[in-house]
């Protein structure tokens, strides 16, 4: 494989991406499991729900932790929700 400068190469999808820090806390994994307790269902297909999704984006200026903002949703519902929000532009705010 030819050599390239480090500042040249392309990064990792991993290192492209930033992800939000609270996902990653045992707070919103208790809220995570106490919402799927109480909503069950994808709201988009009725199958198990296995992702709490925020309905307006985090990046996109949702609010975190309001419930009003959370839906249940299946992984298949989720990640084409996610691919379609991909091509917006971020607006962080916290």
């Amino acid at each position: 494989m030819p050599w390239m400068p480090e500042d040249r190469k392309r990064k990792q999808m991993h290192e492209r991406r930033v992800v939000e820090p609270r996902y990653n806390t045992t707070r919103w994994r208790r809220y995570r499991a106490h919402y799927l307790a109480i909503n069950p269902l994808c709201v988009q297909c009725s199958r198990a729900a296995t992702v709490v999704d925020h309905v307006q984006p985090v990046r996109l200026g949702g609010e975190f932790w309001e419930p009003s903002n959370h839906q249940g949703l299946c992984a298949a519902c989720h990640n084409s929700k996610s691919g379609r929000e991909a091509h917006k532009p971020h607006t962080y705010s916290k």
